[in-house]
């Protein structure tokens, strides 16, 4: 007799189909799950290089920092009012921080070294000395809601408003001849030495940053009359892009007035500099607001007007940086573009994307007379 063939029932057919699906949707979960936890995590670790290397750089820079007790500013760090939803005034509120503008004089080793001209005269001539002379440069950190790809504007409301504007991190360094011969030479118009002068807060912002002075561009051609506030946010001056977060805690080491000459005393007291509150140091630190650590572990005001605080050192700044990974700049353009970015989301954001670098930055030398 014939064996007849056993066939699949229909039933048979779409519980075996069934069971696929749920078995293909089950491995497809997973593996877009691993794939979000590998995006984002190799995210984060960009970011956190990216960070850190910024951070080593505003290390170096600082740590080489000029001051002198000759009447000039020296270093100023100032707040705008507002960059993008960056608008808390200082690290209690609620709000993201406003970032700070750092303006400063130093030997850094980043810096022009050489322009065409000295190339070329170097060329025939080779006992001419190629490099730049000098050493000491101005230089300026500044945080900016721009495109990266576009030309700056004076006005921050042009900027923000460019395709494709989102944060980026700006140092901007002039050369050392055009910083002895035009930033801190007799062409500065303005300058009031009298140290106790709202000019002399605004020192470096005025009458250096906010004037025109001879750059060198990519090329090594030097670009004479440039404004200054539209060149420190050029695309060439990019330091990092998604930079959603910058602050500054600066130390500050004074004579105590109070001390008695005790074996367990110390003569010295330190005072903090809070991110958000200005300051101006040259032949006198200058700060609208300051505070130190109480016995308790509460902080406490001091007298930013005293002659003991205003004749001390800087010893050092804490510099805190937070790096957002591209994806999280993606959703945080996005609803920036929309409108619909509020305060919390913001928060979310940085807080699911972001990274955080921290920088002890100490001041060795003490200023000079």
């Amino acid at each position: 007799m014939k064996m007849r063939k056993k066939a699949f029932t229909l039933i048979e057919i779409m519980a075996a189909s069934a069971i696929m699906t749920i078995i293909v949707l089950g491995v497809l979960s997973i593996t877009v799950n691993v794939l979000k936890t590998w995006n984002r995590a190799s995210g984060q670790l960009q970011t956190y290089f990216d960070a850190g290397v910024v951070a080593n750089i505003i290390q170096e820079d600082l740590e080489s920092l000029k001051i002198k007790r000759d009447g000039r500013a020296w270093l100023q760090v100032a707040y705008p009012e507002t960059v993008g939803a960056l608008t808390g005034e200082s690290d209690m509120d609620t709000v993201p921080m406003r970032p700070p503008q750092i303006m400063f004089y130093a030997p850094t080793l980043l810096r022009p070294r050489y322009t065409r001209d000295n190339i070329a005269s170097a060329q025939k001539d080779a006992a001419h000395t190629a490099q730049i002379p000098g050493s000491v440069c101005a230089i300026k950190y500044q945080l900016a809601l721009k495109s990266p790809f576009m030309e700056s504007s004076v006005n921050p409301g042009d900027n923000e408003s460019q395709y494709n504007a989102f944060y980026g991190f700006y140092r901007a360094v002039i050369d050392p001849k055009s910083t002895a011969m035009e930033c801190m030479g007799e062409t500065v118009q303005g300058y009031n030495p009298d140290p106790n002068s709202e000019d002399f807060k605004l020192a470096l912002q005025n009458n250096v940053w906010s004037k025109t002075c001879t750059v060198i561009d990519e090329e090594g051609q030097e670009q004479a009359g440039q404004d200054l506030r539209s060149w420190a946010l050029a695309p060439e001056n990019l330091l990092s892009m998604n930079v959603v977060d910058l602050r500054v805690t600066f130390a500050v080491m004074y004579k105590d007035p109070d001390y008695q000459g005790g074996v367990d005393e110390s003569p010295y007291k330190v005072a903090y500099i809070p991110p958000g509150k200005p300051l101006t140091v040259g032949k006198m630190i200058l700060a609208d607001e300051a505070y130190e650590i109480g016995q308790s572990g509460s902080r406490e005001s001091v007298d930013v007007t005293s002659p003991e605080f205003r004749s001390g050192t800087l010893t050092y700044a804490d510099v805190s940086m937070t790096c957002i990974s591209d994806e999280g700049a993606k959703l945080m353009r996005a609803q920036m573009k929309q409108g619909t970015l509020s305060q919390d989301r913001f928060k979310e954001l940085v807080l699911e994307y972001g990274n955080t670098v921290v920088r002890r930055i100490q001041f060795i030398a003490e200023p000079v007379e």
